[in-house]
């Protein structure tokens, strides 16, 4: 039975490429991957979901990274980390000579100018072009010497170049403003910039892409790194991570990662030919308010849930308790710069405590993109809600793609109440706070407050990431942060992966970085 069906799947896949050779995809040495992820767009000005930019991670570079298994940066693109003047605004990187992109052209000093300048002109609303913010200029003094100005003094600005947005392209390629785009333009002049087609300098170019169904990658003849350990990568996006589980137990995929049921990983856990790997939690999941719109514009409706909400009972029931409870977006992860003011405010109040007249409120989650739980969290959070008898709650659901249009940004939003996932785009506090918070600078756009700029404004601009005065400001931001409860963080994910007997790397990629390295991974005598 099992024998047919990888013959139907090996069927299937060369009706689907329809790109030579279909049993090349198979061969020994390369790699299938499965995955219950989407993959909306393949331009790093606006990609800022987890798959898209894993993609970008493995196709495309950085100036910098973060090495498998590292939280510390370390020089990619860039020689060396970068020179810093004496007033910290002026970052100077050497790079490599000899690094070509995909489609031939060298890498240059002005191709990094025009790809910074491009995602932060662009700043696409779906994007993390706002990471850029702090540039006022970039030269380049030579070929391969790239001097970046900023703002403020910014101690977190290298780790931001670590993020997709920083992606390095071939500029004549792409297409680019030539000056920053006002934040409340139509959405079609964003897009008229958007380019699907991704050519980077990474390991891997993309062979084939067909959304929703696959990916498959070819190794890089001229890459200028370490060759990975395999030739060729598949990604299959599964619809349903039922369909998943009956591939990675058939042999139809080699490695399952993102997203099984509960149940479906103890099935997993048992099984005799699967090895689970367990990595580092540093994604987290959260509830947005849009304080615009209401009910959730009076500021005791939004404690109320703070104080209702349950994170054992969320975990337990809709993880399977395979995940940590959440009392600030700084996950427990970061030590003391992590501060549990929501358990502090929160923890010992009920929701009465801040109302005493029910509320009508609508709830929406996206369908299929945090995996097939996110229906059961919505509706344990509706459910816990429900019973402190103060809300009637109307669960709505969309797909991705309408999803992030209607949620965000601020003043354009329609949804007053909605649920959202992060992954670090670099390993600081400031990544779980400022893409948050600033009234300017974030992502949702749902929260103003000029005393949490400052105090934004303040840790990055401390000694070091770890002195005093930074700690203090990072405590204040997350105590305001939980009394104006603009978003109530929920918990922290324990990322798995599932291979096959006789994949190896799966755990070389599993770090608290999250970035899912396809070039770690191989077959036994592949």
């Amino acid at each position: 039975m099992q024998s047919i069906i990888r013959l139907w799947a090996l069927v299937l896949t060369a009706a689907l490429f329809a790109i030579g050779p279909a049993p090349a995809a198979f061969a020994a040495g390369n790699i299938i991957v499965g995955t219950t992820d989407t993959v909306q767009t393949l331009d790093p000005a606006k990609c800022y979901s987890f798959y898209c930019a894993n993609v970008m991670h493995n196709v495309g570079e950085t100036l910098v990274t973060y090495p498998p298994g590292s939280s510390k940066l370390a020089p990619l693109l860039a020689k060396s980390m970068p020179e810093i003047s004496d007033d910290g605004r002026t970052y100077t990187f050497k790079l490599h000579e000899g690094v070509t992109f995909q489609d031939g052209s060298k890498l240059t000093s002005e191709d990094v100018k025009f790809s910074l300048n491009r995602s932060l002109w662009m700043n696409h609303p779906e994007g993390a072009g706002f990471l850029l913010s702090g540039i006022r200029s970039i030269d380049t003094p030579d070929p391969y010497t790239v001097v970046i100005h900023i703002d403020t003094p910014d101690i977190t600005f290298v780790s931001k170049l670590a993020y997709v947005e920083a992606t390095i392209l071939p500029s004549d390629a792409y297409k680019s403003p030539d000056k920053p785009i006002p934040n409340d333009a139509k959405r079609g002049t964003y897009e008229q910039y958007v380019q699907e087609d991704l050519i980077g300098s990474g390991p891997y170019k993309i062979e084939n892409f067909r959304q929703d169904q696959s990916l498959l990658l070819d190794s890089y003849d001229g890459y200028w790194g370490d060759k990975p350990r395999n030739d060729k990568v598949l990604v299959r996006f599964f619809a349903q991570s039922s369909q998943m589980l009956v591939a990675l137990k058939s042999g139809e995929i080699d490695v399952a990662f993102r997203h099984f049921t509960p149940e479906q990983r103890k099935s997993l856990r048992n099984a005799a030919d699967i090895k689970t790997v367990e990595g580092d939690g540093a994604s987290i999941r959260y509830m947005v308010f849009n304080p615009r719109l209401e009910p959730v514009g009076d500021k005791k409706v939004r404690q109320a849930i703070a104080a209702a909400l349950n994170r054992k009972r969320i975990i337990d029931d809709v993880l399977g308790g395979d995940a940590e409870p959440l009392y600030s977006m700084v996950p427990p992860a970061f030590g003391e710069a992590a501060k549990p003011d929501f358990k502090k405010l929160y923890g010992a109040k009920k929701a009465s405590d801040y109302l005493d007249h029910k509320v009508d409120l609508t709830l929406w989650y996206s369908r299929g993109h945090y995996g097939d739980t996110e229906p059961a969290l919505a509706q344990t959070i509706a459910r816990t809600l429900e019973e402190t008898g103060l809300f009637n709650v109307d669960l709505q659901s969309s797909e991705w793609a309408q999803f992030t249009a209607n949620a965000y940004p601020g003043p354009s939003g329609q949804y007053a109440a909605f649920l959202m996932g992060w992954y670090p785009d670099y390993l600081d506090p400031d990544d779980y706070l400022a893409p948050f918070y600033h009234s300017e600078h974030s992502f949702p756009r749902v929260y103003s407050n000029k005393r949490m700029d400052q105090l934004l404004a303040d840790e990055k601009t401390a000694d070091s990431p770890n002195s005093d005065a930074r700690l203090k400001s990072l405590a204040e931001i997350q105590q305001l942060a939980a009394e104006d409860t603009p978003i109530v963080p929920l918990y922290v994910l324990t990322p798995f992966a599932f291979a096959r007997k006789g994949i190896a790397g799966v755990e070389d990629t599993m770090g608290a970085e999250q970035i899912f390295r396809y070039s770690l991974l191989s077959k036994s005598g592949g």
